[in-house]
């Protein structure tokens, strides 16, 4: 053997074992970044609408008794909050308004005589300031709240003969109390949620005067203080436009 077909030898060789070294040693790569989460992080504006059923507990006026009222309709208004998610914990706060129509009449008849009172019971409008906590599963949040809670009531109590003569006093409260509830938000795009929810009201016992008006006969008697323990359900759908939240950064993986 030649010395030139010796050194051709032994580099075909040396190619080889380099090339088969090579097709056992794994090639780095970077694998695919990880999939987006949500984040429940930021602002919110919305709208929100829905019905209610309260309990009015009519406290004795001049002496006559009438049993309680359940007053129920509709409510729809508007919120806005902010949130911070910590992991799956969400915190935030939220201010929310409604305009209400919610109404009921009790009646009640003096023994012996054809003369009857109508007490009605209208709730035109409420307003609560919460704090809410929730645990989110990505695009889902299940949350609790609880704060304070504002409401506007009309009353009105209505002398009648059923025939006719009838006598109107009239009053009207602004109350506070406490709120708490709790809900389900999905998130159905980045920036837009949809939500449904659950309240519970309690106004505890509040006065109020009914002051008479609109005919003269009922001036001897113009004024009638009264009380009542009211606390309402609600139940409502909402919608929410988000700002600054959404998909959370990227994170890759090397």
């Amino acid at each position: 053997m030649t010395t030139k077909t010796l050194f051709g030898a032994i580099a075909l060789a040396v190619s080889t074992f380099t090339s088969a070294i090579a097709a056992d040693v794994p090639m780095p790569y970077k694998a695919a970044p990880a999939a987006p989460a949500f984040s429940w992080t930021g602002c919110y504006v919305g709208g929100n609408g829905g019905g209610g059923r309260g309990i009015n507990e009519q406290q004795p006026i001049a002496g006559l008794t009438f049993t309680a009222d359940h007053n129920s309709g509709w409510l729809a208004g508007v919120q806005g909050g902010c949130d911070y998610q910590v992991g799956s914990l969400v915190l935030g706060v939220e201010g929310q308004f409604d305009w209400a129509d919610m109404k009921d009449t009790s009646t009640t008849l003096i023994p012996g005589g054809g003369v009857g009172f109508l007490l009605t019971t209208q709730l035109d409008r409420v307003a609560t300031a919460t704090g809410r906590i929730g645990y989110a599963f990505d695009r889902v949040l299940f949350y609790a709240k609880g704060g304070a809670a504002f409401a506007h009531f009309n009353h009105q109590m209505t002398q009648t003969d059923f025939a006719g003569l009838s006598f109107d006093f009239k009053g009207s409260r602004d109350v506070a109390g406490f709120v708490v509830g709790g809900g389900l938000e999905f998130a159905l795009l980045p920036n837009l949620s949809l939500k449904a929810e659950y309240n519970y009201f309690d106004f505890g016992t509040n006065g109020y005067t009914l002051n008479c008006s609109g005919n003269p006969g009922c001036a001897a008697a113009p004024l009638f203080p009264a009380s009542v323990r009211q606390n309402m359900q609600t139940v409502m759908l909402g919608v929410n436009w988000r700002f600054n939240s959404g998909l959370a950064p990227l994170v890759a993986r090397y």
